[in-house]
């Protein structure tokens, strides 16, 4: 199943490589010109938004569930808290940091995922001078 997907307007979506290729490099570009542009200094950090869609998920009773999948793009210049509350799986596309959740701290590296539990939060840090990471939030409807 393939469909539009737009930011700020949920859909129906299915990926492709090529497709979640293009995004990834969007949302790298994107994350980018957002630290270039407003420096390195600390700052209330703003997420990129990637998509933000309703997809149908398979149901333990055999039929479908939906729910609705944002993916958002976060620079990381300083030491900066992400403001999700929910559970969500980080994944760090670039860079380095270190990430502290419940008081415990661990390097992350281009290409870790890790989970954030609901209510938990995340502190991270970049080692270097730019990371760039990616939040996946995924919800019943």
């Amino acid at each position: 199943m393939s469909g539009d997907a737009r930011v700020g307007k949920p859909s129906r979506v299915g990926f492709s490589r090529a497709s979640a290729a293009m995004t990834t490099c969007i949302g790298v570009a994107a994350a980018l010109v957002g630290v270039l542009s407003f420096g390195t200094t600390a700052q209330a950090i703003e997420p990129t938004p990637m998509l933000d869609a309703e997809i149908a998920m398979p149901a333990k009773n055999g039929g479908t569930q939906a729910a609705g999948v944002v993916v958002q793009s976060w620079a990381i210049s300083a030491e900066q808290e992400i403001p999700l509350s929910g559970f969500y799986v980080a994944h760090l596309r670039s860079g380095a940091v270190a990430a502290t959740i419940d008081g415990q701290t661990a390097e992350r590296l281009p290409g870790d995922y890790w989970t954030v539990k609901a209510n938990a939060r995340m502190r991270v840090k970049a080692i270097g001078e730019i990371a760039v990471l990616e939040t996946i939030v995924v919800t019943k409807k």
